[in-house]
């Protein structure tokens, strides 16, 4: 049976922009980034500062944004798919978007969804991602798992690179058990929105089911962040550490 391939590049208006790109003058477009609001704010009433990093041509350009700023203007070049991220605290799992050519809004809200991908996809080849067209990809993503950390990053990434991406690419990922922990009483709010927190009353955190990552728990009445790190094997690492807000 054949592998169903999927419109994962974008022809015909995106090839002659890119060519138009490739002049002295560089076409740019204007976006203005806007970046929701955090878990972690919303119980703590503080804010998080951002690194924002964003894609111009072979680069990744990289920004400061201090707590009270939340909406912030990038130009990006025309003609090609621009990745923006924006990083809690400069390392955290970030907010996102891909927005490609055939994109016509200015404003682009960033999501921790599109994050868990854009994040990963800051990283490669740009001859690869300048060309993605991601508006399908996250779809075909949202077929398979509305949770794009529960999608297998490894062979999306290499069929990716290797220039053979299909439907068959994106597929999702079998949980791992996360058994009962030690961890200090009281209530522990997960970094990702879609995560119900921990709520730990007897020094033992319930179990749980998780992807291979890294999950943050933030404790206000402690100021102390639980990370708690699920590898590839399903084993499972946790350890605290002061809250840097």
């Amino acid at each position: 049976m054949k592998t169903k391939k999927i419109l994962f590049v974008i022809l015909a208006a995106f090839v002659l922009a890119a060519c138009v790109s490739c002049s002295i003058a560089r076409p740019e477009r204007v976006l203005d980034i806007v970046i929701p609001t955090h878990p972690w704010e919303s119980v703590s009433g503080k804010k998080l500062w951002y690194t924002l990093r964003w894609t111009y041509g072979e680069e990744v350009r990289s920004m400061y944004i201090p707590p009270d700023e939340r909406e912030v203007t990038i130009n990006v070049p025309a003609g090609e798919t621009a990745l923006v991220a924006a990083f809690p605290l400069g390392d955290m799992s970030p907010f996102g978007a891909a927005v490609i050519p055939l994109d016509t809004g200015r404003t682009v809200v960033l999501t921790q969804n599109d994050g868990v991908m854009v994040g990963e996809l800051l990283d490669i080849d740009r001859m690869v991602t300048s060309r993605l067209n991601y508006t399908r990809v996250a779809e075909v993503m949202r077929e398979k798992a509305s949770d794009f950390r529960c999608i297998d990053k490894v062979t999306f990434l290499r069929d990716l690179q290797n220039g053979v991406l299909s439907e068959d690419s994106i597929k999702p990922v079998v949980l791992f058990d996360v058994d009962s922990f030690a961890a200090a009483n009281g209530i522990w709010t997960s970094e990702f929105i879609r995560d119900p927190g921990l709520y730990v009353t007897d020094g033992y955190t319930s179990p749980m089911q998780l992807p291979e990552g890294v999950f943050r728990y933030l404790n206000t009445e402690m100021d102390r962040v639980l990370v708690l790190i699920v590898d590839s094997a399903g084993n499972t690492y946790s350890y605290l550490r002061q809250s840097l807000m």
